[in-house]
């Protein structure tokens, strides 16, 4: 039996191929930062380097990154938690990190839930796919309309091993390997290449139509594995993407089902499974979320899934991962998101427990001497 991540991630391998493409001769980077629930602003942020491994491909990427504002205004402990593929735009990232200074907190704490997204654009790429691309890429299609799948998943792979590829030729395979995830019956693979797919795209690769499309097939796999603040969130990018479009009845009364169920008094669970987000040495295999309540446990542990770490806007803890165990989040620490770090491949389900809940399990309600300080380090 094939891990559920298995395959998206040896294409996220693939991406990384050097072609024969003319050389790179300029750059554009654009740095969106988000920086929710907190004053810190940007003191110094330089912009990251482009890999100079992929000169001669012209390869383009982007890079999401999850990072800490410490009391003195320097940005830590860097989580590379998506990308488009290629260790090379990883590591740029980090090292740039590394420089960038912000406000400090006005807690006088670390300020721990942040986001950056890095986005590496080439000046003058194509806003399209090459011919032999599409070419390729309609065999593709032919194969899966004809269900030869075997045939589609070879070939599938073959053109993501070429690498080189611009942001529109990188949408494009993410949502036909998504295709190919389907057919074989791996809905957590097809959700992980549709959110790399959304997460991609730029210029004109996705019309309005088609990027409501797919946001509404996000919808429901999210849905599909109980990860419900994940999909209320692509509910509202699908409202705001409608416009004057009325969005699916269907998809509007579940979406309001499930609003129901997380502010109700039951349990509701995530099934989760954790992964490497760029399938190389220097990532961190795990799984994150950005939970609904502030009570949480795990349950059903499969493989190795070590320990877990909360984010939030004037906190960071830290803890072991035990089933029945149920940690606290303080409603004064803010918004936060938990990392789950383990094995590649392990499984658990992640329960988010009700205001008020009492039950026989354990309770350990997170303090600020929870954190190690002195054994969280930098990651790199």
């Amino acid at each position: 039996m094939k891990s559920a991540h298995l395959l998206p991630h040896r294409l996220l391998a693939a991406i990384i191929g050097i072609s024969l493409a003319a050389p790179v001769l300029a750059e554009k980077y654009e740095i969106d930062v988000r920086n929710s629930g907190t004053t810190a602003t940007p003191v110094e942020q330089e912009s990251p380097a482009y890999p100079a491994s992929l000169e001669k491909s012209g390869q383009e990427g982007w890079v999401r990154m999850h990072f800490v504002v410490a009391p003195d205004g320097q940005a830590i402990d860097p989580l590379i938690i998506d990308s488009s593929g290629g260790t090379g735009f990883e590591d740029e990232a980090r090292k740039a990190l590394a420089s960038w200074r912000f406000t400090p907190p006005e807690s006088g704490n670390e300020d721990a839930h942040n986001l950056v997204n890095i986005r590496s654009e080439v000046s003058g790429s194509r806003d399209s796919a090459t011919k032999s691309f599409r070419r390729e890429h309609q065999r593709i299609v032919l194969d899966l309309v004809h269900e030869k799948n075997d045939e589609a998943r070879i070939k599938m792979d073959e053109l993501a091993a070429t690498g080189g590829f611009n942001t529109y030729e990188s949408t494009m395979l993410w949502l036909m390997m998504g295709r190919v995830e389907g057919v074989e019956n791996n809905d957590a693979g097809k959700l992980e290449c549709y959110r790399r797919a959304l997460a991609v795209s730029t210029r004109s690769t996705l019309r309005v139509e088609n990027k409501r499309g797919l946001l509404e097939k996000i919808f429901e796999l999210e849905d599909q594995f109980g990860h419900y603040t994940n999909a209320l969130q692509a509910f509202r990018s699908l409202t705001a993407a409608s416009g004057k479009v009325e969005v699916n009845e269907e998809v509007a009364a579940r979406a309001a089902q499930i609003q129901e169920l997380v502010d109700g008094d039951e349990n509701i669970v995530a099934q989760a499974a954790i992964y490497n987000p760029c399938n190389c040495e220097a990532g961190e295999p795990l799984w994150y979320y950005k939970p609904a309540r502030r009570t949480f446990s795990f349950a059903n542990l499969s493989g190795n899934v070590e320990r877990f770490e909360a984010r939030c806007e004037n906190q960071r803890v830290q803890g072991p991962v035990e089933a029945g165990t149920e940690w606290a989040l303080a409603p004064e620490w803010g918004s936060c998101r938990v990392f789950v770090f383990g094995d590649d491949g392990a499984t658990f389900e992640f329960v988010e427990h009700p205001a008020g809940a009492e039950d026989d399990a354990p309770t350990a309600v997170v303090d600020d001497d929870v954190l190690d300080q002195g054994s969280s380090g930098q990651r790199s």
